[in-house]
């Protein structure tokens, strides 16, 4: 596969990962009013609901998982710059390619755990075990596809990475 079409990949997994966290953003507005009106309930009725952390924890989660896949595409998670800006622009970019092939590999049996986790789940129509009992199989799918297009955002920096490097080697653009 050439550089140009490696380069079109990467963008089109950025693509998608911005737009899902664009997406996925707004799942803030449901979670703020639960949270809300949980508190409200709870402190000014003295009557609580049965229902707002089940949800609440559903929600947080799928803002977590695809969010994820969002501050990677913009670069936004935590780094030690301290210790890259020292080095390199081939040695940054061989740490690069051994760091998300690393984390590739756990990203991989993740996923693999996921998978089984959420066909066991559809397959028993499982629910959460609490008094109001939601169906746990719909958070559990939506997050095994943040996981799979984690993957997918980690590839595309590792082929970034890969190119970074070999772009170092070869002493120029490639």
């Amino acid at each position: 596969m050439s550089v140009k079409r490696m380069e079109g990949l990467c963008k089109n997994i950025d693509q998608l990962s911005d737009w899902v966290g664009r997406i996925a953003c707004w799942l803030l507005i449901p979670l703020a009013f639960f949270v809300f009106l949980d508190v409200i309930l709870r402190y000014l009725f003295n009557h609580p609901t049965i229902w707002a952390w089940d949800v609440n924890v559903q929600i947080l989660g799928i803002l977590v998982i695809f969010g994820g896949c969002y501050a990677m595409a913009h670069n936004a998670h935590i780094g030690i710059d301290v210790l890259k800006k020292r080095l390199s622009p081939r040695k940054r970019a061989f740490i690069e390619v051994v760091t998300y092939s690393l984390f590739l590999f756990i990203l991989t049996i993740i996923a693999w755990e996921i998978t089984i986790a959420t066909w066991v789940s559809i397959q028993s129509r499982e629910c959460y075990s609490s008094y109001l009992m939601p169906p746990l199989y719909p958070f559990k799918t939506l997050v095994a596809i943040g996981i799979y297009l984690l993957y997918l955002q980690g590839i595309a920096k590792l082929i970034r990475s890969v190119l970074a490097f070999m772009s170092q080697a070869t002493g120029g653009e490639n």
